[in-house]
């Protein structure tokens, strides 16, 4: 009677859990996309004030750029020498960009789309144009807001040709 008694109770227990509604995590998908795509446009923003330190706010502290034809800058000290050393080279005059997907998966947020980039020449000289991808990958932070943690980009263009042999 008791192991009666006992398979009666567990009988009870599971068809109570079976019919509870189990509670779930709120949907923050969109919130997320939404604080993803602010920092997107923040960094869009700097890139065309050609402006560090805009960029470098929206950076983790492990950040990675991996830009074209250059040794990765690995953490923000590095990004500000590659970003300092650019833009005293070169001024943004625009930058589009087309394509763009963006997957949240967590704690993280990943970008793929296409961009166009043209710069002028600090010291004069014509515009000067790029095309490519790039992927970036995002990362919410303890505080909940979304930092960027890779910037990866690559152009698009064909290589110049050789210089003809003189």
């Amino acid at each position: 009677m008791l192991a009666l008694g006992r398979c009666f109770r567990l009988s009870s227990l599971l068809l109570t859990a079976a019919c509870v509604k189990p509670q779930s995590a709120p949907d923050t998908s969109a919130a997320d996309r939404a604080a993803i795509d602010a920092g997107h446009e923040a960094f869009l923003a700097g890139m065309r004030a050609s402006d560090c330190h805009a960029l470098l706010a929206l950076l983790t502290a492990d950040v990675v750029f991996v830009p074209p034809n250059m040794p990765q800058a690995n953490g923000p000290d590095r990004v500000r020498s590659w970003c300092e050393s650019t833009f005293a080279q070169v001024k943004t005059k625009s930058v589009v960009i087309s394509s763009r997907a963006v997957t949240v998966a967590g704690d993280w947020g990943i970008e793929h789309a296409t961009f166009e980039w043209t710069v002028v020449p600090a010291g004069g000289g014509g515009d000067l144009r790029d095309e490519g991808r790039v992927v970036a990958i995002w990362r919410r932070q303890p505080d909940g807001s979304w930092k960027l943690a890779r910037d990866i980009w690559n152009s698009a263009l064909p290589l110049p040709a050789p210089a003809a042999a003189r």
